[in-house]
């Protein structure tokens, strides 16, 4: 099990390559929604996305020889570009697997910083098993984007941040894909503020995360789907269902309707562009599947939105506002 300390290293790490990512005081949702709504936006990291974060302190630790072997990953899309980013910032070659749907704009992304992308399947958990083939016949280093206590330490580092920033923060709403993001954050929460509230959010079509803390064991979803593309997956692994378990006190789902209203929202409200896996958190307190309590802080964790389905919802919700 990781301790507080994994994640104090992982800052120093995280400090050095990446700039601060903002915490900012929303007045509009506060006062739709009767409490203090803070955003903690990581949407402004070069990737877009909170997972340059493990990635980094993942890469960072591997000695030499292992940094020119390479690295490999397997992802929907933001893990590739924060592997892909961090080993160019590291000097360390990578390749990254994708399914094949996954936009033109992120393959380019992760090829700018020098990386070698291959497309495989429908969904995250299509590309595994080439990018473990790569591991084995290359030698090359496997990041993983959710299991690893390295990769997990990284993002646990949002927690520290939003406790220097928002030392009395009573609620932290996380979004839950694999189980990475809300192990790490929950941990450096709860270890140095155990009073918090910290509450996960998954799409009801993918909520691998909630049955399997449930079950107290990775529960595998057959058919995971949502708009929230990041969010989807078959399953997790057993350290992320202990740290769940040990640290986060719930978990909701919202529907795909709730998620591309908060994408929205974001943009028309907020003026900020938000993915709909990273408005997630803004639609569980919109919807009513929790309800903020106190200081709240959002974690807003990635702003990669394709150009159609952003098309898409702007254009159905702007219809609907017009009518209203």
């Amino acid at each position: 099990m990781l301790g507080i300390r994994d994640v104090e290293a992982a800052r120093l790490v995280v400090d050095r390559y990446l700039p601060r990512a903002p915490i900012e005081r929303s007045p509009y949702l506060s006062q739709l929604l009767g409490a203090e709504i803070l955003l903690k936006i990581e949407t402004f990291k070069p990737t877009r996305t909170f997972k340059v974060r493990g990635a980094l302190n993942k890469i960072a630790s591997l000695d030499d020889a292992a940094r020119a072997r390479g690295m490999v990953a397997a992802s929907a899309g933001s893990h590739a570009q924060g592997v892909s980013y961090a080993a160019y910032r590291l000097g360390a070659p990578a390749t990254v697997v994708m399914p094949r749907g996954v936009s033109d704009t992120i393959i380019g992304v992760c090829r700018a910083y020098g990386a070698e992308v291959l497309l495989e399947g429908e969904m995250y958990d299509d590309t595994l098993a080439l990018a473990h083939r790569i591991e084995r016949e290359q030698g090359k280093t496997f990041v993983h984007p959710y299991a690893d206590p390295l990769i997990i330490a990284g993002q646990g580092t949002i927690g520290l941040e939003i406790l220097d920033d928002v030392p009395d923060v009573d609620t932290v709403v996380v979004p839950v894909g694999g189980g990475g993001l809300i192990g790490g954050v929950a941990l450096a929460l709860k270890e140095r503020r155990p009073a918090v509230r910290v509450i996960g959010v998954e799409p009801d079509g993918a909520d691998a995360i909630r049955r399997s803390r449930l079950a107290g064991h990775p529960v595998t979803v057959d058919h995971p789907h949502s708009i929230a593309d990041k969010l989807v997956a078959k399953g997790t692994e057993q350290l992320n269902v202990d740290l769940v378990r040990k640290y986060v006190d719930d978990i909701v789902t919202v529907t795909d309707a709730a998620l591309e209203a908060a994408t929205y929202d974001y943009l028309e409200r907020l003026s900020l562009l938000v993915e709909p896996s990273g408005a997630a958190t803004l639609a569980a307190v919109r919807s009513g599947a929790i309800r903020p309590v106190g200081r709240t802080v959002l974690v807003v964790s990635g702003g990669n939105a394709g150009a159609p389905d952003l098309a898409r919802i702007l254009a159905e919700h702007g219809a609907k506002a017009a009518l209203a």
